[in-house]
């Protein structure tokens, strides 16, 4: 059995560092989309969709109206300094809040890490022994759109 969560949304700020375009600041309304397939359980729910939509709305909103950065990457260099962050990458300087920013355990906030990171962030919350598939559509633009999957 499937179930699916339509659209929950946020915006926020990334670059793609050694791309063309996207290497400049950029900002997204992000969309994440999510299918849950597994047995029925005791109350007939593959699982409680008021329990899937605050799971996903916590993890949507510490992304939403932030600045994403890949803390694992090479070429971006970041300084933390009192309240702020300097950030070097591709020739370009750029100064933020420190409050505004959200590291990222990625060499690159691209919509392919996004999908991955949001699907194992919701697979340690759903916690749930009849769950066997978790798919997380998170799209950047209408048409642009990263699938990850997750056997649990």
């Amino acid at each position: 059995m499937k179930i699916e969560l339509k659209e929950k949304c946020f915006s926020a700020v990334h670059f793609i560092v050694e791309h063309k375009k996207c290497e400049r600041l950029h900002g997204h309304n992000w969309c994440v989309r999510v299918v849950v397939e597994g047995e029925l359980d005791e109350r007939g729910m593959v699982v409680d969709f008021i329990e899937l939509r605050q799971i996903l709305e916590e993890i949507c909103m510490k992304y939403d109206h932030r600045v994403l950065l890949p803390e694992n990457s090479p070429v971006v260099k970041c300084s933390v300094k009192g309240r702020s962050v300097r950030v070097r990458a591709g020739g370009r300087e750029f100064e933020f809040p420190r409050s505004d920013v959200v590291w990222l355990p990625v060499v690159n906030v691209t919509v392919e890490e996004l999908a991955r990171l949001i699907a194992g962030e919701l697979a340690v919350k759903l916690r749930h022994p009849n769950l066997r598939k978790l798919v997380v559509f998170v799209s950047e633009a209408p048409g642009q759109s990263a699938v990850f999957e997750h056997e649990f």
